[in-house]
């Protein structure tokens, strides 16, 4: 039997606070307990531990890896079962697994959760169906450009969801039949082409291009005089073919043309493009200029009367600096050749001539004049007489 004193120390505020206390921590321990169970019960007979981890039916691409899961249950373990068309290559066991597909057509992949931490309960199996898709075919094609020229890249098959072609000199294009204009050497080279289906399935294929590169054509030309002869001289050698374009229409297909008779009309620029035996084209011009002609005009007098004192008559034509002259007279004599002045002493009357010719000393471009001179006779006096 207690005594009062006995009973007061097991009833003081602390002790009671306490008993409180471990009372509360029993019966949430024993709530937590039964909630756990209630839990691995409800699953056991329900077996929903694993769940999809996509909608039904799933697509997969021939020759991919795939990953597939489902979400994981610590202290669960997966059985995972696929019906055919691949291999799990990774996983088993665990909530997630590698599958490498190798065959075209719908395979069912199901898994089958145990909870072995607690009571080795088994849940129903969750199925997803996969259709495993071809991949596409591509096929990639160019042309043979030349430098300067166009390169056209063909990509098949049509109807793809999306083209990718990328290339040297940092190409890319996202373009089925992409066109690069002006190409150089630098777009030689392989070009890649990724094509992807409409589900989802991707491959790729190659075109090694190769551009013609030109050779380096050359042109030169005279500068004749009008009524001269142009000669238009090309290069190099050996091509397959030379075309010249130029001023008036003028048109050729010769290497080295000539034109005759030449007009101020034919002074420009022409243009040679020439073809290696590759087909690569490449262009080059060349200025030309058509001098033009003195126009030399003899001022003198006409008719004339024979010298019979020493007198001469004066004959002239515009001075031009820088040009010469060249006299030629018929019927007297001159004097101050190699000038624009010349005097004639008129020797033998009838017909007589003065000519001229003027030369543009930097172009040797020369032009004559000739004026016809009639000498009159002196008259002849046969004496004097006297009665």
């Amino acid at each position: 039997m207690r005594t009062n004193t006995e009973y007061d120390q097991h009833n003081t505020p602390a002790v009671k606070f306490l008993k409180l206390k471990t009372d509360i921590i029993m019966k949430t321990k024993t709530t937590l307990i039964r909630t756990i169970l209630l839990m691995i019960l409800s699953a056991c007979s329900l077996g929903v531990w694993a769940q999809p981890s996509t909608t039904d039916p799933d697509h997969a691409c021939l020759n991919s890896t795939e990953d597939y899961w489902v979400i994981n249950t610590p202290g669960s373990t997966y059985n995972w079962v696929l019906s055919g068309g691949g291999t799990i290559t990774e996983g088993q066991g665990s909530s997630a697994i590698r599958i490498n597909w190798t065959s075209l057509g719908t395979f069912s992949l199901s898994v089958t959760e145990t909870l072995t931490s607690t009571t080795n309960c088994t849940g129903e199996p969750v199925t997803l169906n996969i259709i495993v898709d071809p991949l596409p075919v591509p096929t990639a094609t160019s042309n043979t450009p030349s430098t300067g020229g166009d390169l056209n890249l063909i990509g098949g098959p049509d109807g793809m969801a999306s083209y990718s072609w990328t290339g040297p000199n940092g190409f890319t294009s996202s373009v089925q039949n992409p066109v690069i204009t002006g190409v150089t050497s630098a777009a030689a080279g392989v070009y890649t082409l990724t094509v992807t289906n409409s589900a989802g399935c991707t491959a790729s294929t190659t075109v090694n291009v190769t551009v013609n590169t030109a050779d380096v054509p050359t042109a030169v030309a005279n500068s004749p005089c009008v009524g001269g002869t142009l000669n238009l001289l090309g290069g190099p050698s050996g091509m397959v073919s030379y075309s010249w374009t130029g001023p008036n229409g003028f048109t050729s297909s010769e290497q080295n043309p000539v034109i005759t008779g030449v007009t101020a009309a034919a002074a420009g620029t022409y243009t040679l493009t020439v073809t290696n035996s590759s087909g690569a084209t490449s262009s080059v011009t060349v200025d030309v200029t058509i001098n033009p002609l003195p126009a030399p005009v003899i001022v003198g007098p006409n008719p004339v009367c024979q010298s019979v004192n020493g007198s001469t008559e004066i004959y002239n034509v515009t001075d031009v600096a820088g040009n010469t002259y060249n006299w030629v007279v018929t019927g007297g004599t001159l004097s101050g050749q190699g000038t624009n002045q010349i005097a004639v002493l008129w020797t033998t009357p009838g017909p007589g001539s003065v000519s001229v010719t003027q030369t543009v000393t930097t172009t040797g471009c020369s032009a004559t004049a000739t004026t016809d001179i009639t000498v009159q006779p002196a008259p002849v006096t046969s004496g004097i007489y006297h009665n």
